[in-house]
């Protein structure tokens, strides 16, 4: 158990999933072969390539950038308040705020908003709307506000993670 001094920081990275990472690479692959086939292939005007390959930078490098946030995913608890680093997004919930924290199973949902299997905005069935922040699908932390804000998140170690903010809110006792 990790105990926290007044003012300390206490960071939880989350652990990519094999499965979801594997997906952005293999996506990152595929698109490197077709930037390099495709010129090789089909004759184009200047204009064209230029267009091409602007499409491809940018759409590589939202790639790159995607993988690297969840990669650097973190959850970090202290000041009284929990950080979520998510991949588009960065959000504070202050302790004295949070009405329920729980582990659960990464639940089935709806995305309503959002870009990447790594977060977003979801609506999931039994819970209703949710800011998601994950990189994995196997268990996660469902915390509630007082406000009924929603928020799934995948610390590495969700118990763990559980006793020291439930501890924090408590006033550290």
């Amino acid at each position: 158990m990790i105990n926290m001094a007044k003012n300390e920081e206490v960071t939880f990275k989350s652990k990519m999933s094999k499965w979801i990472a594997g997906l952005y690479w293999g996506i990152l692959i595929f698109l490197i072969v077709l930037f390099v086939i495709i010129p090789l292939i089909v004759p184009m005007p200047l204009l064209e390539k230029g267009v091409f390959v602007a499409t491809f930078v940018i759409v590589s490098i939202v790639i790159f950038y995607a993988l690297w946030k969840g990669y650097t995913m973190r959850f970090v608890i202290c000041n009284g308040r929990i950080e979520i680093y998510g991949v588009f997004w960065k959000s504070i919930l202050k302790l004295s705020n949070i009405e329920d924290i729980k582990k659960v199973p990464i639940p089935f949902g709806y995305r309503l908003f959002g870009a990447s299997l790594l977060g977003g905005i979801y609506y999931l069935p039994g819970v209703g709307k949710a800011s998601v922040a994950m990189t994995n699908f196997v268990d996660g932390v469902l915390i509630t506000t007082r406000q009924k804000q929603n928020y799934v998140i995948t610390p590495e170690n969700p118990q763990e993670f559980i006793k020291i903010v439930s501890k924090e809110m408590k006033g550290g006792k």
